[in-house]
């Protein structure tokens, strides 16, 4: 795959300015927004979750031409839960990440949206644009939430980049999987979980688009 998208890539180079956070959503005027809410106040607890969605990538058309130039696209999500402590700093509690790899297969005229969350690995194909562009403003609901009584927010980030020329070399391993070695010796579901995380940790691309979003504070009792 990588050979193939290598032979007609032209380096493309979008520098975008960082968003300012605000509460519920954050966004770049009227291209990407990313929003998160909390779930409604039903349990006893008063523990919420987050819903996590972003929206319109593909209306600013510089994502979109990246796409049709050859170059995939990454989404890298990452909700934080925040304690807020009246006269200290918040205090992280905890950290999830997941990613999203959206690329265009120009001989089928079709895009590939690969969601990797954790040793979860979904991949789904999509014939039109429309298809696609719903698909990406899917609402995530992130079941995690604080354990402890006290007040919590949620902070949610999320990062757009291309995908360089060893990212697709990693990215063409992760995919063909190289899980024969691991036969005998641990689960299919672990092999692939470490390979996604190596897979993860060694993309070399710089984000061109960060945007962060928080919830309001929400009390547990």
């Amino acid at each position: 795959m990588a050979g193939r998208l290598r032979a007609s890539l032209a380096i493309l180079v979008a520098t975008l300015a960082f968003a300012t956070p605000r509460e519920g959503q954050a966004q770049t005027g009227n291209s990407v927004r990313l929003d998160v809410r909390l779930t409604p106040d039903t349990a006893p607890s008063g523990t919420r979750a987050p819903v996590v969605r972003s929206e319109n990538l593909l209306g600013d058309g510089r994502w979109l031409s990246t796409l049709r130039s050859g170059l995939p696209v990454r989404l890298h999500y990452r909700v934080e839960i925040w304690r807020s402590r009246n006269g200290w700093l918040d205090q992280l509690t905890r950290q999830v990440y997941w990613d999203v790899v959206v690329r265009h297969e120009p001989l089928l005229d079709q895009y590939t949206m690969l969601t990797i969350f954790g040793s979860r690995v979904q991949e789904r194909r999509y014939a039109t644009l429309d298809a696609l562009t719903a698909a990406l403003a899917f609402a995530y609901q992130i079941n995690v939430g604080p354990t402890e009584a006290g007040s919590y927010y949620y902070t949610a980030t999320l990062e757009v980049s291309t995908l360089s020329d060893a990212d697709l070399d990693e990215l063409e391993r992760f995919l063909e999987g190289d899980l024969e070695s691991a036969r005998g010796r641990e689960g299919i579901g672990d092999a692939l979980g470490r390979g996604a995380t190596r897979f993860l940790l060694r993309l070399a691309g710089l984000p061109s688009l960060r945007l962060e979003a928080r919830t309001r504070r929400f009390a547990v009792r």
